[in-house]
């Protein structure tokens, strides 16, 4: 995973949109019998590392990053859960504190399910059993493939599809294909996002700049459609 060490406002490595349960965003999730309704605002946290565990989230709206940190005090970067989440599942089928912190990207809405409406319904219903061990395989597979892509991917694929992730849910795109978002994050931290240093994401952006791959000012981006598979120049 990425890292930085100063990282205050950063988010993490981007997951695709999930659909638990078969539900979709908007949905109260896979137990809507047991949950309930909630909204954090942007920057708040759902939980924090070390917390005791105390239920289940299911994103209905808005993003997620899920953080943690080291034993030096680095704070490791994730990935970005988006509207179809139900997290954190492994640490509900555990009897061990939350081991990252969740924090909401942008106003967040969702359902909760506390742990001990959970526990009783796995007592008394093999398939809410069923159901979390799905998720949890789910949630293994996605971690899997986080690790793929940040070894597999050339750096300027991960940072588009980085982006692409960040627009997916603030994006607005216009006639032509192009997307363009605000980011919800600072470059150093998208830096640290992909698994790189400042100086090489501010280089690389100037890479895709000229390319005619995306255009920026401060924290404002589009993602060019019509050139997305220009090469870069060497």
């Amino acid at each position: 995973m990425a890292s930085s060490s100063n990282c205050r406002d950063c988010s993490p490595w981007p997951s695709r949109p999930r659909q638990p349960a078969g539900k979709g965003p908007g949905a109260d999730g896979p137990f809507p019998q047991f949950a309930n309704r909630f909204t954090i605002a942007r920057g708040q946290h759902l939980y924090h590392q070390g917390d005791p565990v105390s239920g289940g989230f299911s994103t209905a709206g808005g993003m997620v990053a899920l953080e943690r940190v080291d034993e030096n005090g680095v704070l490791v970067i994730l990935k970005i859960l988006q509207p179809g989440a139900f997290f954190p599942c492994s640490n509900l089928l555990g009897d061990v504190p939350h081991e990252t912190s969740a924090r909401a990207l942008t106003d967040v809405s969702g359902s909760f399910v506390p742990i001990g409406r959970l526990t009783a319904a796995l007592r008394e219903d093999p398939s809410v059993g069923m159901t979390l061990l799905r998720l949890s395989s789910a949630e293994i597979r996605e971690n899997e493939e986080t690790i793929f892509r940040l070894y597999s991917s050339d750096l300027p694929d991960r940072v588009l599809a980085a982006l692409m992730t960040l627009a997916d849910e603030t994006g607005d795109k216009d006639a032509n294909g192009d997307v363009t978002l605000t980011l919800p994050i600072s470059w150093r931290d998208m830096a640290a996002m992909v698994g790189t240093g400042p100086e090489v994401i501010s280089r690389l952006l100037r890479r895709l700049a000229n390319a005619g791959r995306l255009s920026f000012h401060g924290r404002r981006v589009t993602l060019h459609h019509a050139t997305a598979n220009t090469p870069l120049s060497s």
